[in-house]
């Protein structure tokens, strides 16, 4: 794996656009992708951070012998069940993902596979923030079902930190608004509600200040806190937001670490405040095969993402 990674990064063009890259063609991207943003927003470092739907025809894995994976719970689970008998086959390199996918690599291919986590060595607490961006998908898929009293009490601890804001902090609110993202058909949208009655009910009379896509634009948030709502890593375990703001000097409450993991095989600065570390794919239960036998038991095609069995059956093992 790590000649792989140190080819890889020491090609001479490995920062300029691969040729294989205007072969993937957006007309094959998911519907749901464009309901993503800008979680799923496209950026780029050496070892190629992509979403696997990207990489819709096996020719699109000749491009780099290392891909950084973006795709969260659902999408992953779904590419695995679906390509694991020719994945070894179409690409002969290494896949780095979020560690909290570890569970989902089939055993026998666990030898293509790392993982990648973030150091962001000068971070700020709460306490010390002049500004709070409080961001979430006001989606069930980001949040969790509000409306079911077992999300709604976990997101009442997540925001619990948020009462030891400074009384001259400033708050603002990033909360793009977006349909059940997997699913084929609109359901009607409490969270929003919830969530505005929760902010109210732990920052009471507070200002909030209402942020739409111009946020992208900025370039410093330095002394700045970003606070994600996210629930776990289901749509997405790469958040394009997350790199944004660490980018650009803020905190993120991604449990960033402030020095290098111990087993750290390879690293490299993402910005002048954050770095990538590649780590071994650690040791941890595995639920591979029950995730298989659904679909094989199924006898379903692909795109099982908008399998509404499915979503709960990868909700059930890997929500808590």
């Amino acid at each position: 794996m790590l000649e792989n990674i140190k080819a890889q990064f020491n090609k001479p063009r490995t920062l300029t656009q691969s040729k294989y890259y205007t072969l993937v063609r957006r007309d094959h991207w998911p519907k749901f992708y464009w309901d993503l943003f800008p979680l799923a927003q496209e950026y780029f470092h050496e070892l190629n951070p992509y979403f696997l739907f990207n990489l819709y025809h096996p020719d699109l894995f000749k491009f780099s012998k290392v891909i950084t994976v973006r795709d969260g719970y659902l999408n992953f689970a779904s590419f695995m069940v679906d390509n694991v008998k020719t994945f070894r086959n179409q690409f002969p390199g290494v896949c780095l993902i979020h560690p909290d996918l570890a569970s989902i690599v089939p055993p026998h291919l666990s030898d293509l596979f790392g993982t990648w986590q973030i150091v962001q060595k000068k971070q700020i607490s709460l306490k010390e923030a002049k500004k709070v961006i409080i961001f979430g998908l006001i989606s069930s898929e980001y949040l969790g079902e509000l409306a079911e009293d077992k999300f709604l009490e976990k997101l009442k601890l997540k925001l619990d930190p948020l009462r030891n804001l400074p009384k001259d902090a400033k708050i603002q609110l990033f909360l793009p608004l977006r349909k059940e993202i997997f699913r084929g058909y609109q359901r009607d949208q409490v969270n929003v509600y919830l969530l505005m009655s929760l902010l109210k009910d732990i920052l009471p009379d507070r200002k909030f200040e209402f942020l739409d896509n111009l946020i992208l634009e900025e370039t410093n948030f330095k002394d700045n806190y970003f606070f994600d709502l996210e629930i776990d890593k289901f749509l997405v375990s790469d958040n394009y937001m997350h790199f944004f703001m660490q980018s650009r000097g803020a905190t993120v409450n991604n449990n960033s670490l402030l020095s290098a993991p111990k087993d750290s095989i390879f690293s490299f600065d993402l910005s002048l405040y954050h770095e990538l570390h590649v780590c071994p794919l650690p040791t941890v239960d595995n639920i591979f095969s029950e995730l298989f036998y659904y679909k094989k038991m199924m006898n379903q095609d692909k795109n099982l993402q908008y399998d509404i069995h499915f979503q709960s059956l990868v909700m059930s093992f890997l929500r808590t």
